[in-house]
């Protein structure tokens, strides 16, 4: 009878498979997706001797661990479900964070949560961007890019939302000026392993929210991005209703939703 094993790797030698993988993704995972994948432990999939795909595992939101990640290759997906379950028994898996555009994990994961009679919560969007509908409120010439010695100032405004980032080449950071206030900053970050896709983020400061600085911003930071050749995605999460206005209004779709699947009650 085949035999499910994960052994503990590192990311470096599931290459192959997280190229596929990332492929059928297209692009859509935004940086709270990427991160929790690729801050998580990468473990190599093997079936009957053969290595048959990878998964990320990380510490779990309700105890246990959670699945972050779980690419089977194509020709091995009639054995998907019984691989899982291995995986579940083998590390104390308790849930799964699935994406909508991850069309192999989250079947698989809500097919184990038919059988378990459990339940999924949704999480977050992830945006794809199209067009505004309508022009920015500030022009581009407001946007300007943030100088490294501003850094610390951005960092205390923006209550550390990029701290890590700073010096990152991956990272550009902009600020919206107007008659010489700051009113609020950006990032533009590239996604690891994603040489196609760029994020947006903003922080509008509390006294000049409900201005259009916000979605200015996202409008003039998703052109940059895409004049440099990527392809803009943002994330929100699920409640945060402010945040889904801005970017519906500013070009973005709500394209793709998390899910955390629950695997106990």
């Amino acid at each position: 009878m085949p035999v499910t094993e994960v052994k503990a790797t590192e990311w470096s030698t599931t290459a192959d498979f997280l190229r596929a993988y990332l492929g059928e993704l297209g692009g859509k995972n935004d940086g709270f997706h990427n991160s929790m994948m690729f801050e998580a432990d990468p473990y190599l999939i093997e079936f009957d001797g053969e290595p048959v795909g990878f998964c990320s595992v990380t510490e779990g939101w309700n105890g246990g661990k959670m699945l972050t990640s779980f690419y089977i290759t194509p020709e091995n997906r009639s054995y998907s479900a019984e691989i899982l379950d291995a995986i579940i028994s083998e590390l104390d898996i308790t849930g799964a964070l699935a994406a909508s555009n991850d069309c192999h994990f989250i079947a698989v994961s809500f097919e184990k949560m038919k059988k378990l009679g459990t339940t999924f919560e949704l999480q977050a969007y992830n945006c794809i961007f199209i067009k505004p509908k309508r022009p920015a409120e500030y022009g581009e010439d407001k946007v300007s890019e943030v100088p490294p010695e501003e850094y610390d100032t951005m960092s205390r405004l923006t209550e550390g939302q990029w701290d890590g980032c700073f010096g990152d080449p991956d990272y550009s950071f902009y600020a919206i000026r107007d008659n010489g206030e700051t009113m609020g900053y950006g990032a533009i970050g590239r996604l690891p392993f994603e040489d196609g896709t760029a994020e947006i983020g903003i922080f509008t400061l509390p006294e000049y929210r409900l201005r259009g600085v916000g979605r200015s911003m996202v409008i003039h930071l998703a052109k940059i991005a895409a004049d440099k050749g990527f392809s803009p995605v943002a994330g929100c999460w699920y409640k945060s209703d402010a945040c889904i206005h801005t970017l519906a209004s500013s070009g973005f779709i709500l394209d793709n939703r998390i899910f955390y699947v629950k695997f106990v009650k």
